[in-house]
């Protein structure tokens, strides 16, 4: 299992490679998202064991959160990731990366496990209860199964 931090920044630094930018922090936290979703996918297993936060515009890592909030991205991150994963990011990138922020956290909310963390609370609420890792499991084998439904046609 690669660290949190470690993705984070092997992310970031393949986003900033491809698109010639800065990855903003709603990006970073939907491609997580969607990269542990991936994983959970193809792979039948976590990416990383942090969890998803429920946060009103969608799944939050606390500490991808805690670097953008110091400013300092990654400076301290000396882990790296293996060679399966990065090719998992460079598949995240290729279906997410040109997706707008917004309409990624669009995206987030249509996942069982988000509404899941979020029942309750209104939209404009905070919210701070743990995604499921079952429910992520949940989302992983649904979208699965769409893709391979396109595949057949």
């Amino acid at each position: 299992m690669e660290k949190t931090l470690a993705v984070a920044k092997a992310l970031y630094d393949m986003y900033s490679d491809r698109f010639h930018t800065n990855m903003d922090e709603m990006k970073m936290h939907k491609l997580m998202y969607f990269a542990q979703k991936e994983s959970l996918m193809y792979n039948r297993t976590a990416l990383f064991s942090e969890d998803f936060y429920g946060w009103k515009y969608g799944p939050v890592l606390k500490s991808v959160r805690h670097e953008y909030l110091t400013g300092n991205l990654f400076v301290d991150v000396t882990d790296t990731v293996s060679f399966s994963t990065k090719k998992l990011l460079r598949a995240v990138l290729e279906r997410y990366g040109t997706v707008s922020s917004w309409k990624l956290s669009c995206l987030s909310h249509d996942e069982f496990s988000w509404k899941k963390a979020r029942k309750g609370l209104g939209s404009s609420e905070n919210g701070d209860v743990k995604l499921s890792l079952n429910a992520m499991m949940v989302d992983a084998t649904r979208e699965l199964a769409v893709r391979k439904a396109k595949e057949k046609q």
